[in-house]
Protein backbone atom coordinates (compact mmCIF):
# COMPACT_ATOMS: atom_id res chain seq x y z
CA UNK A 1 0.00 0.00 0.00
CA UNK A 2 1.35 3.46 -1.09
CA UNK A 3 2.48 5.54 2.07
CA UNK A 4 0.48 9.00 2.12
CA UNK A 5 2.63 11.73 1.20
CA UNK A 6 3.57 14.67 4.09
CA UNK A 7 1.62 18.12 3.89
CA UNK A 8 3.56 20.80 1.91
CA UNK A 9 4.97 23.01 4.63
CA UNK A 10 4.28 26.59 4.74
CA UNK A 11 7.49 29.01 4.73
CA UNK A 12 6.73 29.15 8.48
CA UNK A 13 7.98 25.37 8.75
CA UNK A 14 3.98 24.22 9.60
CA UNK A 15 1.71 21.68 7.30
CA UNK A 16 -0.44 23.73 5.45
CA UNK A 17 -3.52 24.81 6.52
CA UNK A 18 -2.16 24.32 10.53
CA UNK A 19 -2.03 27.69 12.12
CA UNK A 20 1.53 28.82 13.44
CA UNK A 21 2.22 27.91 16.56
CA UNK A 22 1.74 30.59 19.27
CA UNK A 23 4.83 32.96 20.33
CA UNK A 24 6.15 32.36 23.50
CA UNK A 25 6.36 35.05 26.57
CA UNK A 26 7.29 38.65 25.97
CA UNK A 27 11.43 38.72 27.07
CA UNK A 28 10.30 40.77 29.71
CA UNK A 29 8.09 38.65 31.22
CA UNK A 30 10.95 35.94 31.19
CA UNK A 31 12.96 38.23 33.14
CA UNK A 32 10.53 38.62 35.61
CA UNK A 33 11.37 38.60 39.32
CA UNK A 34 10.11 36.31 41.93
CA UNK A 35 8.55 38.18 45.06
CA UNK A 36 11.30 36.63 46.81
CA UNK A 37 13.88 37.43 44.68
CA UNK A 38 12.23 41.19 43.95
CA UNK A 39 12.32 41.41 48.07
CA UNK A 40 15.56 40.55 48.58
CA UNK A 41 17.13 42.97 45.39
CA UNK A 42 15.47 45.49 47.10
CA UNK A 43 16.43 45.14 50.59
CA UNK A 44 19.83 44.92 49.21
CA UNK A 45 19.49 48.66 47.78
CA UNK A 46 17.52 49.47 50.55
CA UNK A 47 21.00 48.22 52.92
CA UNK A 48 23.29 50.26 50.97
CA UNK A 49 21.27 54.01 50.46
CA UNK A 50 20.00 53.66 47.16
CA UNK A 51 17.25 55.48 46.57
CA UNK A 52 14.83 54.25 44.29
CA UNK A 53 10.59 53.97 43.67
CA UNK A 54 8.57 51.08 42.15
CA UNK A 55 7.14 52.56 38.93
CA UNK A 56 4.34 50.58 36.90
CA UNK A 57 5.72 47.78 34.15
CA UNK A 58 6.96 49.67 31.42
CA UNK A 59 6.15 48.05 27.68
CA UNK A 60 5.95 49.39 24.19
CA UNK A 61 2.60 48.86 21.84
CA UNK A 62 4.99 48.58 18.53
CA UNK A 63 7.51 45.76 20.22
CA UNK A 64 6.51 43.75 22.14
CA UNK A 65 9.83 42.10 23.49
CA UNK A 66 10.58 45.62 24.88
CA UNK A 67 9.66 46.51 28.70
CA UNK A 68 10.48 45.90 32.21
CA UNK A 69 8.22 43.58 34.44
CA UNK A 70 9.02 45.11 37.54
CA UNK A 71 10.97 48.56 36.78
CA UNK A 72 12.37 50.95 39.47
CA UNK A 73 13.45 54.09 39.09
CA UNK A 74 16.61 55.19 40.63
CA UNK A 75 17.38 58.77 41.74
CA UNK A 76 20.30 58.11 43.61
CA UNK A 77 22.36 55.29 43.68
CA UNK A 78 24.26 55.45 46.72
CA UNK A 79 23.80 58.55 49.88
CA UNK A 80 24.94 61.47 48.53
CA UNK A 81 25.42 60.22 44.70
CA UNK A 82 22.73 60.96 42.70
CA UNK A 83 21.80 59.58 38.97
CA UNK A 84 21.05 62.26 36.97
CA UNK A 85 17.58 62.24 35.20
CA UNK A 86 16.05 59.43 37.35
CA UNK A 87 16.94 55.98 35.25
CA UNK A 88 14.42 53.29 35.26
CA UNK A 89 15.89 49.91 35.43
CA UNK A 90 15.54 46.37 36.79
CA UNK A 91 16.33 45.76 40.29
CA UNK A 92 19.23 43.45 39.26
CA UNK A 93 20.86 46.26 37.25
CA UNK A 94 20.68 48.64 40.11
CA UNK A 95 22.06 46.49 42.62
CA UNK A 96 24.85 45.79 40.39
CA UNK A 97 25.76 49.23 39.67
CA UNK A 98 25.55 49.73 43.53
CA UNK A 99 28.11 47.06 44.35
CA UNK A 100 30.53 48.81 41.33
CA UNK A 101 29.99 52.03 42.90
CA UNK A 102 30.64 50.93 46.44
CA UNK A 103 33.46 48.81 45.44
CA UNK A 104 35.45 50.23 42.66
CA UNK A 105 34.25 53.59 42.06
CA UNK A 106 33.96 55.35 44.74
CA UNK A 107 37.36 53.81 46.39
CA UNK A 108 39.39 54.95 43.03
CA UNK A 109 37.89 58.50 43.66
CA UNK A 110 40.06 58.67 46.43
CA UNK A 111 43.09 58.65 44.61
CA UNK A 112 42.54 61.37 42.45
CA UNK A 113 44.18 64.68 42.97
CA UNK A 114 42.47 66.07 46.26
CA UNK A 115 40.68 62.71 47.18
CA UNK A 116 37.75 64.11 45.95
CA UNK A 117 34.29 62.87 46.54
CA UNK A 118 32.23 61.40 43.68
CA UNK A 119 28.90 63.07 43.92
CA UNK A 120 26.77 62.07 40.68
CA UNK A 121 26.59 60.24 37.60
CA UNK A 122 25.61 61.26 34.03
CA UNK A 123 23.46 58.74 32.49
CA UNK A 124 23.87 57.70 28.99
CA UNK A 125 21.01 55.45 27.70
CA UNK A 126 18.82 54.15 30.46
CA UNK A 127 15.54 52.25 29.58
CA UNK A 128 15.50 52.56 25.55
CA UNK A 129 13.34 50.17 23.32
CA UNK A 130 16.00 49.90 20.19
CA UNK A 131 18.03 47.28 18.73
CA UNK A 132 21.33 46.46 19.51
CA UNK A 133 24.43 49.24 18.09
CA UNK A 134 28.04 48.83 17.86
CA UNK A 135 28.55 45.15 17.07
CA UNK A 136 25.02 44.65 16.33
CA UNK A 137 23.23 43.69 12.59
CA UNK A 138 20.61 45.98 13.81
CA UNK A 139 18.34 43.18 14.34
CA UNK A 140 19.13 41.62 18.07
CA UNK A 141 17.23 43.63 20.96
CA UNK A 142 19.38 45.71 23.24
CA UNK A 143 19.91 45.11 26.51
CA UNK A 144 18.62 48.68 27.22
CA UNK A 145 15.15 47.44 25.78
CA UNK A 146 14.91 45.04 29.12
CA UNK A 147 16.04 47.48 31.47
CA UNK A 148 19.37 45.28 32.04
CA UNK A 149 21.71 47.99 30.95
CA UNK A 150 22.68 51.67 31.55
CA UNK A 151 25.14 53.65 29.93
CA UNK A 152 27.62 56.02 32.21
CA UNK A 153 28.61 59.51 30.40
CA UNK A 154 30.48 60.87 33.14
CA UNK A 155 31.48 61.42 37.24
CA UNK A 156 31.33 64.70 38.77
CA UNK A 157 32.95 65.30 42.17
CA UNK A 158 32.25 67.71 45.19
CA UNK A 159 35.36 69.61 44.37
CA UNK A 160 33.44 70.88 40.83
CA UNK A 161 35.64 68.98 38.64
CA UNK A 162 33.93 66.36 36.00
CA UNK A 163 35.66 63.45 34.46
CA UNK A 164 33.45 62.24 31.19
CA UNK A 165 34.38 59.26 29.39
CA UNK A 166 36.64 59.53 26.31
CA UNK A 167 39.08 57.29 23.91
CA UNK A 168 42.28 57.22 26.13
CA UNK A 169 44.64 59.34 23.28
CA UNK A 170 47.48 61.02 24.32
CA UNK A 171 46.08 61.76 27.77
CA UNK A 172 48.14 59.85 30.11
CA UNK A 173 46.95 61.40 34.06
CA UNK A 174 45.25 60.08 37.04
CA UNK A 175 41.60 60.97 35.29
CA UNK A 176 42.58 58.27 32.69
CA UNK A 177 44.22 55.98 35.62
CA UNK A 178 40.29 56.53 36.90
CA UNK A 179 38.44 55.98 33.74
CA UNK A 180 40.85 52.60 33.09
CA UNK A 181 40.32 51.60 36.36
CA UNK A 182 36.38 51.89 36.84
CA UNK A 183 36.12 50.21 33.06
CA UNK A 184 38.45 47.46 33.98
CA UNK A 185 36.85 46.14 37.05
CA UNK A 186 33.16 46.87 35.69
CA UNK A 187 32.87 43.25 34.80
CA UNK A 188 33.46 41.93 38.17
CA UNK A 189 29.86 43.18 38.80
CA UNK A 190 28.36 43.34 34.94
CA UNK A 191 28.06 40.78 32.14
CA UNK A 192 28.85 43.24 29.72
CA UNK A 193 31.00 46.08 29.55
CA UNK A 194 31.75 48.39 26.57
CA UNK A 195 33.35 51.74 26.64
CA UNK A 196 36.64 53.44 25.06
CA UNK A 197 38.44 51.17 22.80
CA UNK A 198 35.85 48.16 21.89
CA UNK A 199 34.29 50.38 18.88
CA UNK A 200 33.27 53.79 17.87
CA UNK A 201 29.39 53.48 18.84
CA UNK A 202 31.30 53.57 22.96
CA UNK A 203 34.04 56.13 22.65
CA UNK A 204 32.31 58.69 24.71
CA UNK A 205 30.29 56.05 27.73
CA UNK A 206 30.54 53.00 29.36
CA UNK A 207 28.14 50.15 28.48
CA UNK A 208 27.42 48.02 31.04
CA UNK A 209 24.58 45.40 31.01
CA UNK A 210 23.70 41.82 33.37
CA UNK A 211 22.84 40.03 29.89
CA UNK A 212 22.81 36.06 30.85
CA UNK A 213 25.15 33.74 28.44
CA UNK A 214 25.79 30.03 28.34
CA UNK A 215 28.60 29.07 30.91
CA UNK A 216 28.63 32.47 32.60
CA UNK A 217 30.14 34.34 29.79
CA UNK A 218 30.99 37.43 30.09
CA UNK A 219 32.02 39.98 27.72
CA UNK A 220 34.81 42.61 28.67
CA UNK A 221 36.33 45.31 26.44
Amino acid sequence: MPVPSAAPADAGGTAAGEPPPPPGPPLPETLRESDFDNAACRLALFSWGVEYREIPPLADDDQRDCGIARPLEVTQILPGIALEGAAPMRCDTARSLARWMREIVVPAASHLPGAPRVIALTPGSTYQCRAVVGNGDGNRISEHALGNAIDIAAFTFDNGTRIEIAPVQDRGDLSVAFQNAVQGAACLFFTTVLGPGSNAAHDDHLHLDIKQRRGGFRLCQ
